[in-house]
């Protein structure tokens, strides 16, 4: 582990992941203070949540092709100085379709760094494939736990777009650390992006990993989303108070990822993976029927254990795809998850209109349960 952490571009791609999932995850922490704004309805907060982050996935379809054939951290610099100009753009939003706007354009500039990290790591790292990528989802889950936390507290001293401008310097500093450390790791000759398809289509265990990372994406994606709501509406928690306590769920993430990674290297992934759904699946069941304080310690347990699934995800698709595929093989994959799985956020919004609040939670459940069936079929 210690020759994995003295890597400087792997250490500089953790910390920029950190970043990533700080920016992808503000908009769903700041649900309760977007509704108040704009006077939504949860079925409006899903919609803008699920363009967000369908953006986000349909990019990474172009985002792998690309990184097939361009130098991949050089695309991850330009999504990040994309982000930056997205970001002081939302200062001029005040009305819902050009905040819609403006969000579906970062989600395309964030689109540009799964697939091009993600096929970087495997390209770099053949031996401890999965500590690698555990290191490195250590740094989403940093930011998944900072995200909530941070937009609380600055949107609670000032407007609650100030929870992104605080982030783009130390971001920008970061990416110019990053060019001076990359490599070459491009393609000489990149596969056409038909021919992928085809062999993906064929391949029973990519398109298995595909429907577990859409599965995985919607669990996460709407337990992020209404979690802070469900506290703000059910539990009487206020606003910026309920955004602060949704990183219990997101906080434990980084010791779940890297244990996931840890377990990906020494036993089956598919294990790996069912433990997960299996586990996560009565503690979203009991935890809207328990007090406010047991309420929180289950989502507390939840964000350790889930997090895990995805180090053996990303282990698994790199052992079934050939090098020169990785790019648009990981496109794929964060479309699935962040496309796919986007899809929680409108069907949540809906189910919470319609049934209450606590409901938003059942459609959760049967996704994760369905997630561990899929991963224990054929053993």
């Amino acid at each position: 582990m210690r020759e994995l952490i003295k890597n400087q571009t792997l250490l500089s791609l953790t910390f920029l992941h950190a970043f990533m999932h700080i920016l992808a995850t503000t908009l769903p922490a700041l649900s309760p203070l977007v509704k108040v704004e704009f006077q939504l309805n949860n079925t409006y907060v899903g919609l803008i949540s699920f363009v967000f982050a369908l953006s986000t996935g349909i990019g990474s379809i172009i985002a792998g092709f690309l990184s097939d054939r361009y130098h991949p951290l050089n695309l991850i610099c330009y999504g990040f100085f994309g982000t930056t100009i997205f970001t002081l753009l939302l200062f001029l939003s005040h009305n819902f379709f050009i905040l819609t706007i403006v969000f579906i354009g970062m989600g395309f500039s964030l689109s540009l760094y799964h697939p091009s990290a993600l096929s970087h790591i495997p390209r770099s790292f053949h031996a401890r494939r999965g500590s690698a990528f555990g290191l490195h989802e250590v740094g989403g889950s940093t930011g998944l736990a900072v995200a909530p936390l941070a937009a609380g507290i600055i949107s609670y001293c000032f407007n609650w777009r100030f929870a992104y401008l605080f982030w783009v310097f130390p971001m920008i500093f970061l990416v110019f650390m990053l060019m001076k450390s990359r490599i070459n790791d491009t393609n000489d000759d990149p596969p056409s992006f038909k021919l992928f398809l085809t062999q993906s289509l064929r391949n029973e265990a990519v398109m298995r990993i595909y429907l577990i990372e859409s599965l995985f994406g919607f669990v996460i994606g709407g337990a992020l989303t209404f979690i802070p709501i469900f506290l703000n509406e059910a539990r009487g928690v206020a606003p910026q108070f309920a955004v602060i306590l949704a990183c219990v769920f997101t906080g434990g993430g980084a010791i779940g990822k890297f244990i996931g990674g840890h377990f990906s290297d020494i036993a089956d992934e598919r294990h790996v993976m069912a433990a997960g759904f299996f586990i996560i699946a009565p503690l979203f069941l009991v935890a809207p029927l328990l007090p406010l304080f047991w309420c929180i310690l289950t989502f507390a347990v939840a964000g350790v254990i889930f997090p895990a699934v995805l180090p053996a995800i990303l282990t698994t698709m790199s052992k079934e795809i050939e090098p020169s595929q990785l790019g648009m093989a990981f496109g794929i994959l964060m479309f699935a998850g962040f496309g796919f799985g986007s899809t929680s956020r409108l069907i949540l919004g809906v189910v919470s209109d319609a049934f209450g609040i606590d409901a938003v939670f059942y459609p959760i459940v049967i996704a994760a349960l369905v997630g561990g069936i899929v991963n224990i079929c054929g053993d």
